[in-house]
This record gives structure tokens, C-alpha cells and sequence, in this order.
């Protein structure tokens, strides 16, 4: 399960979203590696080196690709409401010292409702107003359990660099509510030592992200890399023994052969 969400956390930052019409749909594999923290705000990260599926479908209503899943449920002119969905990666609190004794941080899944908002487009670039309300749901298949809600407003620049080459930049404020920071980085009396003292989070503000993906695809072949920098200053949970960092960077690269497809992509 951590090998699969890390790979899909590889892929929320690399991907731009696909335009296309009618039904087009790529299907291929590839290798990608990344260096994560364990979750915003750890002090220790992981390095991965993994294979994985490369998937694509645009329809009129579904939009599949390696950053998002998107159903949409309404539109009228630039606006458009969707159903989307995000996952995060699980944390085994016996390789993150922070957390030794501690459960383990489950696979976090969300779902919920994405409302946006074309401000620009062009035949090369287009900026965008997000706002997904998302309920998230930690898991592993076996175990389900009630993580919280998240709000994450978002300002997206895309932009069609050169032939085959597009870049997109990403802002995003995050607000959580307290089930979601208690989860993440509270700390219950049983699991209280001496260098981590029991912590209750409270709900609020959850800090901003910038991330920036570039790809570029000839042919077959499909190039994709992306940086991400997460700053958690003031944030509600800003005295969490477990919060050991303000400021994470997280970065990868993902090479993948397309080895079938339908339609034309333009990412």
C-alpha cells in the first residue's frame, strides 16, 4: 500500500490536466523516482524508485489522468462543478522517529465536490480557480476511519512551453478542520513520552504549497518531473511535537512508454 500511494503522490505533481475531445484514452507503463516527506511537516522523507502504470481518459464528463480523477456533475459557461478525488501517503510510524509507538498514518483518501473557474484561456495557456471541499478517509483496505474535511483553494497557471513541452505552476492555501489535524498530528495521552507531550489540534489554517510540473511527450515516449515546496508557518497546528519542519521540498521524475492510445492529448 505505501509503494502504491507513493507513486500516486509522484503523479499529482507532474501531471497538467488533458484537454481533448470526445473520448481519447493512453495506456503504457514506466518508472518514476521521488523524495517525499513522510507527511508536511516530518522531518525525515523517503526515496523511491518505482514502477508504475501510466493511464489517461477524457471523455465529456470523466477526466482520468496522473494528476486527478474528475466527474463532472454541472457546467455553464467557465464554471464547472466536479466530483473529484486525492489520496496521500501512509506513514509506518516505526521508520519515522517522530512517531515511534504511535499508530501507523493510513492511506488518506479524499472525496468531494470541486467547483472552477476558467479566468483565462488561450491557445497556449490558461489560469484557473479551484475550490475542492474534500472528505477524507483513512484506510487500508481493511480498516476505515473518519480523518476529517479539507478545503484547499487553488490558483492554476497552465502553459504550452514549446512543441510537446507544458508547464503548469500551482498555489494552494489549505484550511482542515480538527479531526483531520488531530489525526495527522496529534498526540493522545497513551502515546505522551518525555520529547512528545501530548497534543490536542484544533481546527484553522493549514499552511500554502507552490508546485510546478513540466512534461513533454513524443511520440510514444512521455517525460514528466515536478518540485513542490510546502511552507506550514502559522499554521493551527504550528506546537505539535510532531510538526519537526515549516518548510518541506519535495521533487520527482517519471519516465513512461505509451505503448497504446486512442485520440489526440493535449497535456
Amino acid at each position: 500500500m505505501r509503494l502504491i500511494a507513493a507513486v500516486m503522490l509522484l503523479c499529482l505533481g507532474l501531471a497538467i490536466p488533458v484537454l481533448a475531445e470526445d473520448v481519447s484514452w493512453q495506456l503504457g507503463a514506466g518508472v518514476a523516482y521521488s523524495q517525499l516527506p513522510d507527511y508536511p511537516g516530518a522531518s525525515q522523507r523517503q526515496h523511491y524508485l518505482l514502477p508504475f502504470p501510466y493511464f489517461t481518459y477524457r471523455s465529456d464528463k470523466i477526466t482520468l489522468n496522473r494528476s486527478e480523477a474528475l466527474g463532472q456533475l454541472f457546467a455553464n459557461g467557465n464554471f464547472t462543478l466536479n466530483l473529484s478525488l486525492a489520496a496521500a501517503l501512509p506513514v509506518n510510524s516505526d521508520d519515522n522517529a517522530a512517531r515511534q509507538d504511535m499508530p501507523d498514518l493510513l492511506w488518506l483518501t479524499e472525496i468531494g465536490p470541486t467547483a472552477d473557474y476558467q479566468l483565462f484561456q488561450s491557445d497556449t495557456s490558461r489560469l484557473q480557480l479551484r475550490l475542492p471541499v474534500r472528505k477524507a478517509i483513512a484506510t487500508d483496505i481493511q480498516h476505515w476511519q473518519d480523518a476529517g474535511w479539507r478545503v484547499e483553494p487553488q490558483l492554476r497557471w497552465q502553459q504550452n512551453l514549446v512543441s510537446n513541452v507544458h508547464w503548469t505552476s500551482q498555489f494552494a492555501i489549505n484550511w482542515s478542520n480538527k479531526r483531520y489535524h488531530q489525526y495527522l498530528y496529534g498526540v493522545a495521552p497513551v502515546y505522551a513520552t518525555a520529547e512528545r507531550p501530548q497534543y490536542d489540534a484544533s481546527s484553522g489554517y493549514a499552511g500554502w504549497r507552490w508546485s510546478n510540473g513540466v512534461t513533454w511527450q513524443r511520440k510514444r515516449w512521455w517525460l514528466g518531473a515536478f518540485i513542490r515546496y510546502d511552507n506550514l508557518q502559522g499554521a493551527s497546528f504550528e506546537h505539535s511535537p510532531l510538526l519537526q519542519r515549516e518548510h518541506n521540498v519535495s521533487f520527482g521524475v517519471a519516465l513512461a512508454w505509451i505503448f497504446k492510445q486512442q485520440g489526440h492529448y493535449y497535456e
